[in-house]
């Protein structure tokens, strides 16, 4: 069930609120507060409830509390000095007193774009809009969101790519989908064209073209079903319709996503400067802070064989060219289809080990029932940290590929779009005229609950953001089958 407000929708489910059918950004915190007050609107809502319920009984400060319901009454156009939703009962707490009807949300919403901004949170969504005068601006965490400050209609569509991209946030235990089930009809193919070899007649082999070059796994060809079907759970409209898609030509993908050490010797090698402009979190008031990370210092400890965060689209591709430039070989970031393939390892589930969530821990870092992230679920890791893991510490999929679920949300080739069937079904990029401005991350990162880490799970991302879950890995085609 939803609630109208005069023009505003909000949607509990859907985590998100709209006002006349576009979507508006909004913290975390500040949706959980709304919820509260308008669940239990026929009465005042104390202080000491608010704090038990949206910061989980922490110790929060008035000056806190008071900014978030100036925020969840900017929200909704409320003016704080009139009060004609949210009204500050002294000594009592707050009372949601605006008009609410109870209505069935729009069984399309989220399908079809509209003029939002991006949506972000620190389990890794798309960032905020960049001003191109000022270099990545810190986009609102959990939820939150900032409009873009280009025109172009493509840009401003892929804004609604998927619900999650609108707080998809601190609802723990949210109510989720039945599983994939056997028959679905989003089955990986083992039937190629008949110029395929069967999945069982093809070998994987490994190799390093340099010593400071990516391990790289060479994959078998075959086609699949790239998406999900509707029934998945924790399925996002941007991943369907599936459709067929045939990997025609031999390719070969990092074993595992490009570390520190390997990301420095580009540095060291090209002289290329990588400032202190990535985003991280501060995880006491679950805010984004300055923009001062970097590669080597995003926030966290961090060692030469952890996988490399806080660099834009721009950087992995240059890293990619640099490969290049070195070996001779046209090295690139994996197209979404190919990042897709790889990462179902001829699988038709949820993620490349079947549906179950339950055994996220032996193959994934990402935000488990040990973290201390609110949306935390799946399993309890005895390994919770706030960071990602050295690359290769967990089991890798059937093809020999680990952290595809976790650890570093991963840039792919793509730039973004929120209509799953305009990606190519040969595989190949898909790309817009002139500049990418808006790329796609895959994978899910340390920071993201279960769902986000699923294999047909894909994300909008301004290409020239950095963040402190987000790094690549890279592929190599093999020229005509």
């Amino acid at each position: 069930m939803s609630y109208r407000i005069g023009a505003y929708l909000i949607d509990p489910e859907a985590y998100e609120i709209r006002h006349d059918g576009a979507r508006v950004p909004v913290e975390p915190q500040v949706f959980d507060l709304l919820i509260m007050l308008i669940e239990n609107r026929q009465r005042a809502v104390s202080k000491e409830e608010i704090i038990e319920r949206v910061w989980k009984g922490r110790i929060v400060s008035d000056a806190t509390l008071s900014s978030r319901i100036k925020a969840a009454r900017q929200t909704l156009s409320d003016d704080g000095s009139a009060q004609k939703l949210i009204r500050t009962i002294h000594g009592r707490g707050f009372r949601f007193v605006g008009e609410v009807a109870q209505v069935h949300p729009p069984a399309a919403a989220g399908a079809e774009p509209d003029g939002g901004g991006f949506a972000q949170r620190h389990d890794g969504q798309a960032p905020a809009a960049i001003d191109s005068n000022k270099g990545a601006g810190p986009p609102v965490i959990d939820g939150g969101a900032a409009r873009p400050t280009g025109s172009r209609k493509w840009m401003l569509a892929a804004a609604a790519a998927s619900v999650a991209l609108v707080g998809a946030g601190f609802l723990v235990n949210q109510l989720l989908r039945d599983p994939l089930g056997a028959s679905s009809d989003s089955m990986l193919e083992r039937s190629a064209p008949s110029r395929l070899a069967p999945f069982a007649q093809q070998t994987i082999r490994t190799f390093k073209d340099c010593d400071v070059c990516p391990e790289m796994v060479e994959l078998p060809l075959g086609a699949f079903m790239m998406g999900s079907p509707e029934h998945e759970r924790g399925r996002e409209p941007v991943e369907g319709p599936p459709r067929r898609v045939v990997i025609a030509q031999r390719f070969a993908l990092g074993k595992l996503e490009v570390t520190v050490d390997q990301f420095a010797a580009y540095v060291a090698e090209t002289g290329v400067v990588v400032g202190n402009g990535c985003q991280k979190i501060d995880t006491m008031t679950a805010r984004w802070g300055r923009a001062e990370g970097s590669f080597r210092q995003p926030g966290f400890d961090v060692a030469g064989s952890h996988p490399v965060v806080c660099v834009s689209w721009h950087e992995a591709q240059a890293y990619a060219a640099w490969l290049g430039r070195r070996t001779g070989k046209p090295y690139r970031l994996p197209s979404e289809a190919e990042w897709e393939y790889a990462a179902r390892a001829g699988t038709t589930t949820s993620y490349s080990f079947g549906s179950d969530e339950g055994q996220l821990c032996d193959y994934a870092r990402f935000a488990d029932l040990g973290s201390q992230f609110p949306w935390r679920g799946g399993c309890r890791s005895d390994k919770a940290a706030y960071g990602p893991m050295q690359v290769g510490t967990l089991k890798p999929n059937a093809w020999g590929l680990f952290d595809m679920h976790g650890n570093a949300w991963e840039w792919v080739a793509d730039c973004w779009t929120p209509e799953a069937r305009e990606l190519p079904t040969d595989a190949s990029a898909f790309m817009r005229k002139g500049a990418c401005e808006v790329g796609v991350v895959r994978g899910g990162g340390w920071p993201a609950e279960p769902r986000k880490l699923r294999s047909a799970q894909r994300m909008p991302m301004l290409a020239a953001s950095r963040l402190y879950h987000t790094g690549f890995r890279v592929a190599l085609p093999f020229g005509s089958p």
